[in-house]
């Protein structure tokens, strides 16, 4: 089986290392272009390429894999490609030139949780479970045929990150054990069902702005889910990776405690959100309670957000 994979990021090399690892013929790997830092002007290469470039992988990268890339792709006779958050939307031409088609590595439980930003919707939205699909693309958004679907829990302490992990393990059994059943599988596709659907679009940067008129589960969500959200006191703006909700009471947004042996804990709509990591602007993520030592917020002010 020659395989060709599409993918951009850590969750692609996690997969694609565990297709090459369990022996399977991944004869080229297709990729978006490499980042620019906009600090020093500076080409950064993916996780991914570096990966193909350390085990002699051919990688071919494209902006618009649609207009350019056909002809590589045909000159590479495949019999199946495989995409694992590729990044973009593939259309008709490239969805025929593979003999038996594509296959993607979708970190849902499919039909829920359509879209580019699975795993952070799900979190946020308080999902106790996800999962991977290994599905059919066809033209439309994650709406194809299913073959294997497998599920993990969504722990209290869970974040974005430490789900991706997870997943990306679990991509790699998944689609493992979908080549090396194919010939079983192709023949029992099962159809999604639509009236089952639902579909999240791409993060926003006003998405990741705390909204203290929430209540403190839907804020900690929020925040593990999207990791980096953030709230604006007196100008300057602080990440929060973690938080979790709080019994004290007070007005939404309202500073209800902020010192080095309670933390810093933030009234909202139901009751309150104790912040537990915390990034001051231009400095390193830190503890809380650390950063409260310093004393830099003031008891019963209300954070505004502007």
């Amino acid at each position: 089986m020659r395989i060709v994979f599409f993918g951009t990021g850590e969750f692609s090399k996690t997969v694609l290392k565990g297709l090459v690892d369990n022996g399977k013929n991944v004869v080229a790997v297709f990729s978006q272009p490499d980042k620019v830092n906009s600090r020093n002007n500076k080409i950064i290469p993916s996780a991914i390429k570096r990966y193909c470039e350390e085990n002699n992988i051919p990688i071919y990268q494209f902006a618009n894999i649609n207009k350019e890339g056909e002809d590589v792709l045909k000159s590479l006779n495949a019999d199946m490609i495989i995409t694992a958050s590729f990044g973009q939307i593939i259309k008709q031409n490239i969805l025929d030139v593979p003999k038996y088609g594509i296959f993607n590595v979708h970190a849902s439980l499919l039909p829920k949780y359509r879209g580019s930003a699975p795993i952070q919707w799900a979190i946020a939205n308080g999902e106790k479970k996800t999962g991977i699909t290994i599905m059919k693309t066809e033209l439309g958004l994650d709406c194809g045929d299913m073959y294997i679907q497998k599920e993990i829990d969504i722990l209290p302490d869970d974040t974005a990150s430490s789900v991706f992990e997870k997943l990306a393990i679990l991509g790699v059994e998944c689609i493992n054990e979908f080549v090396e059943n194919f010939e079983d599988l192709k023949n029992k596709a099962i159809k999604q069902d639509e009236s089952k659907m639902t579909y999240f679009p791409m993060i926003k940067k006003e998405d990741y702005l705390i909204n203290f008129n929430d209540c403190a589960y839907t804020i900690c969500n929020r925040i593990r889910g999207f990791e980096n959200c953030y709230f604006i006191y007196k100008g300057m703006r602080f990440k929060v990776q973690f938080a979790v909700p709080c019994d004290y009471h007070g007005e939404v947004g309202e500073i209800l405690v902020c010192d080095g042996k309670n933390g810093l804990i933030i009234g909202c709509a139901d009751r309150s959100v104790e912040i537990i990591t915390i990034q001051p602007e231009g400095k390193q993520k830190m503890f809380a309670l650390q950063y409260m030592n310093s004393n830099k917020f003031t008891k019963g002010e209300i954070i505004e957000n502007t």
